[in-house]
């Protein structure tokens, strides 16, 4: 029962967000997604398309 009334006490502390700082953080966390989604689309396209062009030009190497 002290656990419970100890998160009570401190829930009651906390300051929760208003509308206008949690729409902010919204759009904070939207745009950190849309960042990182770009940046990891152009570096799975340049990990794919070195690959591949490694493999087009060190197949004709290989001897079989």
């Amino acid at each position: 029962m002290k656990f419970i009334k100890s998160v009570v006490a401190e829930m009651k502390l906390v300051t929760w967000p208003n509308p206008k700082e949690a729409w902010y953080d919204f759009i904070m966390v939207i745009e950190f997604t849309a960042f990182y989604l770009f940046f990891i689309a152009i570096f799975d396209w340049a990990a794919q398309n070195g690959i591949t062009n490694a493999v087009r030009y060190l197949l004709p190497i290989i001897p079989k």
